[in-house]
């Protein structure tokens, strides 16, 4: 399966030509602060099948010793997570609000739930609108 999708103003786009291999839904305080939401919900592919266009508007924030986080400069949508150190060897983490194809993941976890916040854990309960 193919999957396409971009950021908010367009000026990013990303193509996946592989399997999205597993979904982590990061608790940590930085993805809080990074992504202004209760957690950051990223996607991982294998290097060979993530393809990014656009690449002159990506603007990077390094978050710590061996991350790196990138975002569109236009529009300021999330784009990946880098990781230099071996955890991400050979694999792209992307966020996967850029989703525009349809995606059910086979592989998910939350990840750093010891820094959930307690207002993000009543959004399962909540009354739903279309």
């Amino acid at each position: 399966m193919n999957y396409q999708g971009g950021c908010l103003c367009g000026g990013v786009s990303i193509e996946i030509t592989g399997p999205i291999k597993h979904v982590m839904h990061c608790h940590c305080k930085m993805c809080q602060k990074a992504h202004g939401s209760s957690f950051a919900s990223f996607g991982l592919v294998s290097d060979e099948d993530f393809k990014i266009t656009g690449t002159t508007n990506i603007r990077t924030y390094k978050s710590s010793k061996n991350v790196s986080r990138t975002f569109c400069g236009v529009c300021s949508s999330n784009i990946e997570w880098i990781d230099s150190s071996e955890f991400n060897e050979g694999y792209r983490s992307f966020a996967l609000g850029l989703l525009d194809t349809e995606f059910v993941p086979d592989s998910e976890e939350h990840i750093f739930v010891s820094t959930e916040v307690k207002w993000g854990r009543s959004c399962a309960r909540l009354e739903k609108h279309s």
